[in-house]
């Protein structure tokens, strides 16, 4: 696809780092302009800059949006239509992450998260989803985690947000197949960013051993799977090795992670 001189987008919201990042770098090379939005003003100009250089024949645009805020959707999707900004794909990727007890954190940091993974993009979803409908065309990318399908201690505001993310996504799937728009939920496991804040060592070796997948590797793979109408896909078999585990997980080795950790 030659998207030179239109106004189709992919819109990319977290696009500015980490599988963010990885998921324009996808869509640029299946030949969308690029659309990153983001909270920081610096790593989006930093972005811009590379994906322009990288594919100069493309349109690459970078925006700055908080979408924590309660009117950040219709925000940014009256930001698209003013521009003339005809977004084809949207990749709903931004997402925080904290670790330790829900009643320890204060709300709102969870009040925070609840908007970033499911008011936003649902709200993005029935925003961009209306208008690919009536175009009878488009594709919807919704970044979960294999933890949406987990009960754990110490992610439980992260666990719960991204299992809302997940069964939506679903929803509208159905919803919007026969209209000729695809709705895909990618739930990948360990994601080798600065997410977590993991050292850099014990990254490498997360790598080493298979545990932990690049964001390159999810982006080709989520990107692959959204294109073929795919509602769920869990990248990288040896996750649904680990949701298999964690399905048997007896229940004195979580009482064992809650009484060192919460």
């Amino acid at each position: 696809m030659d998207n030179l001189n239109k106004n189709t987008f992919a819109l990319v919201t977290g696009g500015s780092s980490g599988i963010g990042y990885a998921y324009a770098e996808e869509w640029a090379r299946k030949g969308y302009n690029i659309l990153i939005v983001s909270n920081r003003e610096d790593l989006n100009a930093q972005a811009q800059e590379k994906l322009q250089a990288q594919f100069p024949h493309l349109r690459i645009v970078a925006h700055y949006q908080d979408l924590t805020l309660s009117d950040a959707a219709q925000a940014l999707f009256d930001y698209c239509n003013d521009g003339h900004y005809e977004v084809e794909v949207l990749v709903n990727n931004a997402g925080m992450f904290y670790f330790g007890a829900a009643v320890e954190k204060p709300m709102a940091l969870s009040h925070k998260m609840t908007m970033l993974h499911c008011t936003a993009p649902a709200d993005l979803c029935v925003l961009f989803g209306k208008a690919m409908k009536d175009r009878g065309r488009g594709y919807i990318l919704n970044a979960s985690s294999i933890t949406a399908f987990m009960s754990f201690p110490t992610i439980a505001a992260y666990q719960a947000s991204k299992s809302y993310l997940l069964k939506f996504s679903k929803g509208i799937h159905y919803e919007l197949s026969h209209y000729g728009v695809k709705v895909c939920c990618v739930c990948p496991g360990a994601v080798d960013t600065d997410l977590y804040n993991l050292p850099v060592k014990m990254r490498k070796r997360l790598r080493a051993i298979g545990v932990m997948m690049s964001p390159e590797q999810i982006a080709k793979k989520g990107v692959r799977a959204t294109l073929n109408g795919r509602k769920v896909k869990i990248p990288g078999p040896i996750n649904y090795f680990f949701l298999f585990l964690c399905f048997l997980l007896p229940g004195f080795v979580i009482n064992l992670v809650k009484k060192k950790f919460v």
